[in-house]
């Protein structure tokens, strides 16, 4: 997707298949793929509108509409982002995230980071959970609209905070009085790339090799 050229819609468009493959083979929600990319479609086009003020040069008329560079550069920009977010989403929801963690083990990134991956991914619902407590608590002593300013939810944020690293702390003290060393438990033995995985490799680099040379 790096290599797209700005201007060329054609080739941005076409890399679409493998997310769309991917969910199909794996029969992933494509709802749930859809509402994150919703979320991230702000971001993304607040990026891409720079196009349209820093290139105006006339690229193609249909009818009374001007087509400029700009727009054609921005559009390949979100098509870019979205296509390569669709498919890290497709890859993380079709596997389990221990394996893609031994996966990340194995081209030897820090043993820190991937222990960092794993609690994250392992409670981010306890995060959730103490916002949810504080949130019901807030609507249970609100009438209406009252009590849910602004000014009124900032400090929420920070008790958040607070109450999030404390329950860190705990979970901390419990862990080390297990025997946790800083290192999560991880199996001994490698598992080998079978041969099915080694031909989905090859025949996936030959589409994009292929989408990159017709386009």
């Amino acid at each position: 997707m790096i290599s797209i050229p700005k201007f060329n819609l054609a080739e941005a468009i076409a890399f679409a298949a493998f997310p769309l493959f991917l969910m199909i083979a794996a029969k992933l929600s494509a709802k749930v793929i859809l509402l994150r990319l919703l979320l991230l479609s702000p971001f993304v086009l607040f990026m891409a509108a720079g196009n349209l003020l820093l290139d105006r040069t006339p690229m193609l008329r249909l009818s009374e509409i001007t087509i400029t560079g700009g727009m054609i550069s921005g559009m390949v920009v979100v098509l870019k982002t979205m296509i390569t977010v669709a498919g890290m989403l497709s890859v993380t929801l079709a596997l389990p995230f221990h394996r893609i963690c031994r996966a990340l083990r194995a081209f030897h990134i820090p043993e820190v980071l991937v222990t960092q991956l794993m609690l994250l991914y392992r409670y981010t619902g306890v995060l959730q959970e103490e916002a949810a407590a504080m949130q019901k608590a807030r609507d249970m002593r609100s009438f209406g609209n009252k009590g849910k300013e602004l000014f009124r939810t900032a400090p929420l944020i920070g008790s958040l905070l607070l109450r999030t690293t404390s329950r860190a702390e705990r979970i901390h003290r419990a862990m080390s009085a297990r025997g946790f060393q800083g290192k999560m438990a991880s199996h001994n033995h490698e598992e080998k790339i079978t041969q099915r995985e080694w031909i989905t490799v090859g025949v996936w680099s030959l589409v994009f090799l292929a989408l990159h040379l017709i386009f």
